[in-house]
């Protein structure tokens, strides 16, 4: 069994289902929280994979947040070492950022969108499960094209490069498909006035994940086992 490293950049973020597979599948997380003053740590150790949540910040603002720079030089260890890397939308954005991708500020993708698989995710061994086309939350404004040597795997009509593979072991993931409904709700009450100034309805975002949240979260669950696998 392995210890997964977990970074949290916010209390509204945190892993979700991707803890509770890791707990299931009996491997353990170390949970580090930046919005609690927690450092990153400088080096892989004995950790078996680390997973990179989602955050309001921007990969850019790496001068102004030196706990971004220091996420990409450690997802670099882990990318040399050939360790498994999941990141969610911030995490993904950090992660396309380590292997040489350009992040940007573009059009905001916030509520329920449907999401594409791209041909190669149809023989990936973590995305494969997933049907070609799915509903998922979106919550971002920064966007990447596909890394140079990367695999593209998911898109959506607003974001060309909604997920992709680096290597065998290292996955970006655009979507928070580690959100419950709970989740979802705490997380639209928290930033109401976001949505107000994006003019985005709270009510539409809740509606659409009463209807989606719960299948989706069963599609996901089987995605974290899939990627926990590549821990052994």
């Amino acid at each position: 069994m392995a210890e997964v490293l977990v970074i949290q950049h916010q209390a509204g973020e945190g892993p979700g289902t991707i803890l509770d597979e890791i707990e299931k599948s009996g491997h353990t997380a170390h949970i580090v929280r930046i919005h609690q003053g927690e450092n990153i740590p400088a080096t892989v150790g004995v950790r078996g994979g680390i997973v990179v949540m989602g955050g309001s910040m921007a990969v850019y603002d790496q001068e102004k947040l030196s706990h971004l720079k220091q996420e990409v030089a450690l997802l670099k260890l882990f990318l040399k070492e050939e360790k498994p890397v999941l990141g969610i939308c911030l995490g993904a954005q950090l992660l396309a950022a380590a292997v040489g991708a350009e992040i940007k500020p573009g059009l905001k993708e916030i509520g329920w969108f449907g999401v594409r698989k791209m041909p190669d995710a149809f023989k990936d061994p973590v995305l494969r499960r997933l049907p070609e086309n799915f509903p998922a939350l979106m919550w971002h404004g920064d966007h990447f094209d596909l890394p140079r040597g990367a695999t593209h795997l998911l898109s959506t009509d607003q974001c060309a490069c909604a997920g992709f593979r680096y290597g065998k072991k290292a996955y970006g993931l655009v979507p928070h498909l580690e959100m419950n409904a709970a989740m979802v709700d705490e997380m639209v009450a928290g930033l109401r006035k976001e949505l107000a100034v994006v003019g985005v309805e709270p009510s539409q975002i809740l509606e659409d994940t009463s209807e989606h949240a719960e299948p989706v979260e069963e599609l996901a669950r089987v995605m974290w086992r899939a990627w926990l696998a590549l821990l052994n």
